[in-house]
């Protein structure tokens, strides 16, 4: 077809041959091998060159727009080539503005428009066990979950501190108290394994202190709230039991908890698929994590791509 409207526009074999770094054999041949696939004559032969028959005429138009179409296909599929495409699924341990997720999917659309997210709202060792297991791609999660293993790979994005709080009606309770008198008060508490038990529990076993659970919940909602009426003393994020401060609902212990590691987490095998190093590079850029990001795999640490 290229040879088809070359040889048209420059009506002379030489030269439409020297135009498609062709010899004018190869050229010539291409015509009568064309010519005879239409059954139809294209070109007028003569001394001065070759020129258009009728029905070569009526044919160049749409040749014309065959090519164009077929640039176009292969412009496209160069745009293409370096886009990832795919489906993302994430989950989250925590409130999605905790998370930063409208920024975090603000980024994917900019740079990976073409990655359709789906959001699972659970807590870290279901959104790691579903990680493991292949039913989530990535996901946010406390570190302080991971056992050795080596199957799951973190982007560490930040430490969070955590907070003791009650009710107000404990405020003066609370105040000067430390580790030993909080674990004589009632506590509601956490399920086994859980980033939030883990913490407190080492807290606790290293100043040989037990305490009284008086109920147990896997929602940091619940947990706040349970709180807030009365029931004992719990633990969460620190901007969380602020908020929860300003609002009345519950006073924050000044003596201090330790922090939480959070980190975006994905199975180390497929450390190299272009989905999630997609996400990888959005939770970098929103979490302002500077160059190659650090990553803990379970058991050691590492870099990832």
């Amino acid at each position: 077809m290229r040879t088809f409207v070359a040889v048209a526009e420059e009506e002379h074999l030489t030269r439409a041959a020297e135009r498609l770094h062709a010899s004018q054999p190869a050229v010539s041949a291409q015509i009568k091998a064309l010519e005879e696939e239409l059954g139809a004559s294209l070109f007028l032969r003569g001394p001065r060159g070759m020129r258009l028959t009728e029905t070569g005429r009526a044919l160049m138009e749409q040749a014309r727009k065959t090519l164009g179409a077929a640039e176009e296909l292969l412009s496209q599929a160069r745009g293409l080539r370096d886009e990832v495409f795919g489906e993302a699924r994430l989950g989250l341990n925590n409130e999605p503005h905790r998370l930063r997720i409208p920024e975090f999917f603000t980024a994917m659309q900019r740079m990976f428009p073409r990655v359709e997210m789906q959001l699972l709202q659970s807590n870290s060792p279901n959104i790691l066990g579903k990680i493991k297991s292949g039913e989530l791609d990535a996901g946010f999660v406390y570190e302080n979950i991971l056992d050795a293993g080596g199957e799951v790979e973190a982007v560490a994005l930040e430490r969070v501190p955590m907070a003791v709080i009650g009710p107000t009606s404990w405020r003066e309770r609370l105040q000067g108290a430390d580790w030993r008198a909080l674990s004589e008060l009632p506590w509601v508490w956490f399920p086994y394994r859980c980033p939030f038990e883990l913490l407190l529990s080492s807290e606790l076993d290293r100043r040989g202190l037990t305490i009284q659970k008086v109920m147990i919940s896997d929602s940091d909602a619940t947990l706040k709230s349970l709180s807030a009426a009365g029931h004992g003393l719990t633990l969460i994020r620190m901007d969380d039991a602020l908020d929860a401060e300003a609002a009345g609902e519950v006073c924050v212990w000044g003596g201090g908890a330790p922090e939480l590691g959070l980190s975006f987490m994905y199975r180390r095998e497929r450390r190299a698929d272009r989905v999630i190093q997609a996400l990888i590079k959005a939770a970098c850029e929103v979490w302002d994590v500077r160059g190659r990001a650090t990553s803990r795999r379970e058991g050691r640490e590492d870099t990832a791509p």
